[in-house]
């Protein structure tokens, strides 16, 4: 299945296109300009480099968090829209998921620890295992894993994890003290090669025809795992 896979829940974003589980095309973006500014150029270029080379996407992946709250929205619009107009599928792919997958697909590391920043002294966290991230009849169970750490216990959590041989850290450098971020792993391939791993394993994994990983592109939603500052604010009032 050839798929376009899209993530931007960082700062920066990245967009893949993918046969299975092969990385035909793998771009980064976002760093010289907004994410939202380059974000139609990138997919423009991505299709028209599919349709060069003969290779229709049949579905499109895209991470939904936890992550940055207008990334979130960014990415999805973005991949409900398109999905809507190309007749394809979407699949939603957890953000600390994607991490990994695509961490433990550049090395032997048997674990990851994946991290990002939620801000107001918070991380979004999750563990994997490379076993469950490539085994498809596994991944269901640990596409949406993931929790709000205080910094304190992610702090505790890196320090327990640095002491261990068969784990990798990844994710988000500005979470960690410089000693701790200079362990954190970098990846060959973008977190949009990761969404799409996960996505090949989760429709690969679906005994359903079609597969249960699907999703109306009307009915896809972020996991923001808690409130924005602005809903926090209004909810104290």
């Amino acid at each position: 299945m050839i798929q376009l896979a899209l993530e931007t829940t960082g700062t920066n974003g990245s967009i893949a296109v993918l046969d299975g589980k092969n990385v035909l095309l793998d771009r980064r973006f976002g760093r010289l300009r907004r994410t939202a500014a380059e974000i139609a150029g990138q997919l423009d270029g991505a299709l028209r480099w599919c349709e060069q080379q003969e290779r229709r996407p049949a579905a499109i992946a895209v991470a939904v968090g936890p992550g940055s709250f207008t990334g979130l929205r960014i990415a999805i619009t973005t991949a409900k829209t398109l999905a809507y107009a190309l007749e394809i599928p979407v699949i939603p792919v957890g953000s600390l998921a994607a991490i990994a997958a695509v961490t433990l697909h550049d090395r032997p590391a048997g674990h990851a620890l994946v991290g990002l920043n939620a801000y107001r002294r918070q991380v979004f966290a999750a563990e994997f295992s490379r076993e469950e991230l490539t085994r498809d009849n596994l991944i269901h169970r640990c596409d949406d894993r993931a929790q709000v750490l205080s910094r304190g216990d992610w702090d505790r959590r890196v320090a327990e994890t640095l002491e261990l041989s068969d784990w990798v850290i990844a994710g988000d450098r500005s979470i960690h003290s410089d000693s701790a971020a200079d362990r954190v792993s970098a990846c060959e391939h973008s977190d949009a090669v990761g969404v799409g791993l996960v996505a090949a394993g989760l429709v690969a994994g679906s005994a359903l025809q079609p597969p249960k990983c699907f999703s109306d592109p009307f009915t896809l939603s972020a996991r923001y795992l808690k409130p924005s500052a602005a809903e926090e604010k209004a909810a104290s009032r």
